[in-house]
């Protein structure tokens, strides 16, 4: 059954269909058809891409690939302990079962034939792109366990051992995508399954700036037995502050759990223990708390597909099945079917993914997918009505022509007067972004903020003491010592995540307030060009037109005009935080290479050794921050200041824009109109019948998507 998110998604992709046509290609459009059909283009792929991604992530034998195969209602990941997942995975529903392989080079014909002789036990079809970088491989039987065959030498920890030919391959992989026909699975989700928490694979950096960065929800998967003692509480840390996504715990094998220890509340048992770890950590312990048997969910599964017996399953000590349940179920009349819902409601499975659905589209406002798309139907619709309906008038009232004709150039001295407060908005705004006087009060511009932020000083205090702070204490340095300084590269990652992240936050709450302002004077004189084309043919309305009018207060109500703003600057921009996660990981790097030659020193003392990183460990922060090395990358400063240039000007060109093409919307129409006056007063009654489809259709997707949006209950 369709759920209302993926109908409003149909719905949208329907509605953008009929929209970019009429642009395109009626001839009762006026406007800029070219700017149309980008815009459109541009919200197209919104929908039709952004779809809301959850990233998984836990440690090895945590039971985080069984919890996986149960949202996807089928064995497609490989699950034993040796076949643990060593690569990314991205997973989502497709009419077909197949696997995409992405590569960073071509695939050579020996890893070609390397990766056929693999899989040539089962029945698969191998399509190569021309450039020999995309690997296609499909699997008519459209079975889990085909898919589940297809992964082993591809993804799993055992892979090099057991399939040595295709390490190569294995090496060049950017990215594995699997395509799969499941019902269990949403159009709308995309999920992202990682390598364990302290896998060998080297995706680290990617995880921590990329794929987080750009999800909408982390699950993070803890085993119940042994929640005092999460590894990675920092990099769980920064996930919650640094990137400042909602996370949901589940503590997994919760079978092997009593039932009095199974408390979500978090008052007593596993769940208070972790509560109890965060706050110790400073960790904000806001998140969700789940208890799951991803065991018991897979048996249940198992059971309804056929896939595993009723004896198989009652013989199953693991899934500890009481006696009275079994005497009941060997009396039932559909034994399976009872012992599976019996099985599924142990595993407390359906509770998770509901709440899972529920908060990526109910909740999830931030990182609304469909939201903007539907704010620039209801805007377009309603623009579009505009042209139709003052045809109408005309057509109905041809007298219309010369109070039209007659008032002409007093509209045109209205659209300048718009067009100058815009002017005027983005001047501050300007003034804002790279230095100058607003209001009497000399602002020093977004790249001087930062720099005033990012000084020696604060990554003395913020990022080199609270690492040599972190090394004094506990057994620090000696377990550094003994995992060839990894452990401090790691804290000196965090400790500059943290300050980036903090130097970030910052910025942005000035350059969104900055941002918000502007777009809400313009969302308001574009508002007040709407209306003076609504009232094209009644010009003494056009003339005294304002924003709280009918067309422009739907307009502003919606901020339909910053959304569009932010959307199309936005896209040009994107996110600077992977830039800095790899700034951050040739950082770390750098330092584990200079400190690596010390190890034959494990005879000296603690202050010694202390002595000796000191210098090390400042000398990678300044370069990784401010000064960049000789002949290296760039310095983490230089990137945000590229972006913050980047940014002030894609947002004042989407102004700009959004602007001129509002503007001349109304010059354009109202030659137009003059343009087809003796048409319309000739064929009157063509003209009309011509035209009242066409309102009808455009207050039909108007009206829908002012529905969604009020049902969405935007701000």
């Amino acid at each position: 059954m369709i759920n209302p998110h993926q109908e409003n998604r149909e719905w949208l992709l329907t509605a953008l269909d009929y929209l970019e046509t009429f642009a395109g290609h009626d001839v009762d459009y006026f406007g800029d058809r070219n700017y149309e059909s980008k815009a459109i283009a541009y919200q197209r792929s919104v929908v039709n891409d952004g779809k809301y991604r959850v990233v998984f992530l836990g440690a090895f034998n945590v039971g985080k690939s069984t919890a996986i195969n149960a949202f996807l209602g089928g064995t497609y990941l490989p699950m034993d302990i040796e076949e643990c997942t060593s690569r990314l995975t991205f997973i989502q529903k497709s009419d077909d079962l197949r696997l995409v392989l992405k590569l960073e080079s071509g695939a050579s014909s020996n890893e070609i034939d390397a990766l056929r002789r693999a899989l040539s036990d089962i029945e698969a079809d191998i399509e190569i792109s021309q450039d020999n970088r995309t690997l296609t491989v499909k699997c008519p039987d459209k079975t889990p366990a085909q898919m589940r065959r297809a992964l082993e030498p591809l993804i799993t920890v055992s892979a090099d051992e057991d399939y040595p030919h295709l390490a190569p391959l294995r090496d060049k992989t950017e990215s594995l995508t699997l395509y799969l026909p499941a019902d269990a699975l949403d159009d709308d989700i995309i999920f992202i399954d990682t390598p364990g928490v302290h896998s060998i694979s080297d995706t680290r950096q990617k995880i921590t700036y990329d794929i987080i960065e750009h999800c909408h929800l982390v699950v993070v998967f803890v085993d119940s037995a042994f929640v005092g003692n999460v590894h990675d509480l920092n990099f769980i840390k920064r996930i919650i502050t640094c990137r400042g996504r909602r996370v949901f715990f589940v503590l997994n094998k919760a079978d092997k759990l009593e039932n009095d220890e199974i408390d979500p509340r978090a008052i007593h048992g596993p769940a208070a223990q972790l509560v109890d770890t965060f706050r110790r950590h400073e960790i904000p312990d806001s998140a969700d708390t789940f208890f799951l048997s991803g065991y018991r969910a897979m048996a249940a599964i198992g059971l309804d597909q056929g896939q595993v017996t009723l004896e198989e399953v009652l013989a199953d000590n693991k899934l500890m099945i009481p006696t009275a349940v079994a005497e009941r179920i060997a009396e039932s009349a559909a034994p399976a079917r009872d012992l599976s819902a019996f099985l599924m409601g142990q595993s407390r499975f359906s509770h998770l993914m509901e709440r899972l659905r529920d908060y990526l589209i109910n909740e999830n406002k931030s990182n609304a997918i469909l939201s903007l798309a539907d704010r620039f139907v209801f805007e377009r619709a309603s623009d579009y009505l505009i042209s139709i309906r003052n045809m109408l008038k005309l057509a109905r009232d041809p007298r219309k022509f010369e109070e039209l004709r007659a008032n002409r150039e007093a509209l045109l001295e209205r659209i300048e007067t718009i067009r100058e407060t815009i002017t005027v908005a983005l001047q501050r705004y300007d003034a804002r972004f790279r230095g100058g006087e607003v209001n009497g009060v000399t602002m020093p511009g977004y790249v001087e903020q930062m720099r005033s932020l990012l000084t020696e000083t604060a990554i003395e205090a913020q990022v080199v003491q609270p690492t040599l702070a972190w090394l004094r204490q506990d057994n620090h340095l000696k377990q550094a010592c003994r995992e060839k300084f990894r452990p401090l590269t790691a804290q000196l990652e965090h400790q500059v995540d943290i300050f980036v992240s903090a130097i970030l936050g910052t910025l942005n709450e000035t350059i969104e307030a900055s941002e918000k302002e502007t777009a809400a004077i313009v969302a308001e004189q574009v508002g007040v060009a709407r209306e003076l084309r609504a009232n094209l043919v009644e010009p003494q309305k056009a003339l005294q037109a304002h924003v709280e009018s009918s067309v422009s207060g739907e307009y502003v109500a919606f901020g339909t005009g910053g959304a569009v703003v932010g959307a199309m600057s936005g896209a040009m921009v994107g996110s600077v935080v992977p830039v800095v996660g790899t700034a951050i990981g040739a950082g770390v790097g750098g330092l584990l290479g200079a400190v690596v030659g010390f190890l034959a020193r494990l005879a000296w003392s603690e202050e010694r050794w202390i002595k000796k990183l000191t210098p090390l460990v400042r000398q990678n922060a300044m370069e990784m921050l401010l000064k960049g090395k000789e002949g290296g990358g760039k310095p983490i400063s230089a990137m945000v200041t590229e972006y913050l240039e980047n940014r002030g000007q894609a947002f004042s060109k989407a102004v700009r824009d959004e602007m001129s093409n509002a503007l001349e919307a109304v010059k354009k129409e109202c030659y137009a109109l003059l343009a087809r006056e003796e048409e319309i007063r000739k064929e009157r009654e063509a003209v009309i019948a011509r035209l009242e489809p066409k309102e009808v259709k455009l207050e039909g997707i108007r009206t829908r998507a002012e529905t969604i949006l009020e049902e969405d209950d935007l701000p």
